[in-house]
């Protein structure tokens, strides 16, 4: 189930529109109907709305992400700032991006989170790999992994892309490759390194490991 919890209408007419082929699509309009919804379904993926009535601090959707820790929520900001989707990130949100970003993006970003993969828009991954160090005593997205060596020249590459943060479709243009190619390079990669996303494969490098 696709939940898209907002009361613009404008906005939420245009996310409709965008997700029309989806045939198991809600739309929740104040915090204590998703709240409810969700209460009545184990597992969904939720676009939530910073400005969707009953949030009047980000606290609102921290707790939202606790009491269901199930649901899969990107959240979109009118406004966004790094440290704000840190903090969104850092609570279990999967998503994070400004309002009005392309479609086609839009349409990525559900996709990565439905696999349970983190999924934040380029300059929030810029600010993150850029500031690693600091975060890296007060979270756990930084960890050591030792199979470093184990990648071969072109999932090398492909992992270093993935932290200037390219998505697969860029990628896939830059080294004239399929983007088929491109995710099959990827998971190869998460296996080898042992992380789940391109989030903390990019972190991870950007600490100079490999």
């Amino acid at each position: 189930m696709l939940i898209l919890a907002c009361a613009d209408k404008k906005l939420l007419s245009h996310w409709e529109r965008t997700f029309s082929e989806y045939e198991n699509i809600v739309s929740e309009h104040s915090l204590i109907h998703l709240k409810a919804k969700l209460r009545e379904t184990i597992h969904a993926t939720v676009i939530i709305h910073t400005s969707l009535p009953g949030v009047e601090s980000n606290d609102d959707v921290i707790e939202l992400i606790k009491e269901h820790p199930t649901a899969k929520l990107l959240v979109l900001a009118d406004i966004p700032n790094e440290l704000e989707g840190v903090e969104f990130i850092r609570s279990g949100a999967l998503g994070y991006a400004n309002t009005h970003i392309k479609n086609n993006i839009l349409h990525e970003a559900i996709k990565v989170i439905g696999f349970g993969e983190v999924w934040v828009s380029k300059r929030v991954l810029n600010w993150l790999v850029n500031h690693c160090h600091a975060l890296e005593h007060n979270t756990q997205v930084i960890n050591m992994y030792s199979e470093f060596e184990t990648l071969t020249p072109a999932e090398n590459i492909v992992a270093k892309h993935v932290t200037n943060g390219n998505n697969n479709k860029d990628i896939a243009k830059i080294l004239n490759i399929t983007e088929r190619t491109v995710k099959a390079h990827l998971t190869s990669i998460y296996n080898k390194m042992g992380v789940k996303d391109r989030l903390h494969l990019a972190l991870l490098l950007h600490n100079n490991i490999l």
